[in-house]
């Protein structure tokens, strides 16, 4: 499996995301979010999102690339076949808080088969 993302599991359609947002479960932490759903496909979509609530643009920005860097290096552990929204929220938070938190929500949600 690759370990970058490709244009395929980048939620992008506008319809896409409304369904999302709108028939998912979501699981909460403090400081990320996540929205599953099923998505009849053989592998994951996924979508990350963050509030305007930032400091600045670099600061939601960095916390957006550190989300998708943590999901780009544990997407192959994860079941597919779902629509994944990661809302990220401001705070204090170090990459190791980050992944902390990714990792819980996944295994929380049910996507990480062995634990």
């Amino acid at each position: 499996m690759r370990r970058s993302l490709t244009k395929a599991e980048i939620l992008r359609r506008r319809r896409d995301i409304r369904n999302l947002f709108q028939r998912s479960t979501i699981y909460r932490t403090t400081g990320l979010h996540l929205r599953v759903a099923p998505n009849g496909y053989g592998w994951s979509r996924v979508l990350f999102a963050a509030p305007r609530g930032y400091t600045s643009a670099v600061a939601r920005n960095r916390a957006r690339r550190h989300v998708r860097e943590i999901y780009r290096t544990i997407k192959a552990d994860l079941s597919p076949g779902y629509d994944l929204a990661f809302v990220i929220y401001p705070g204090a938070c170090t990459f190791d808080d980050r992944r902390t938190q990714v990792m819980m929500l996944a295994k929380r949600a049910g996507l990480v088969p062995n634990a």
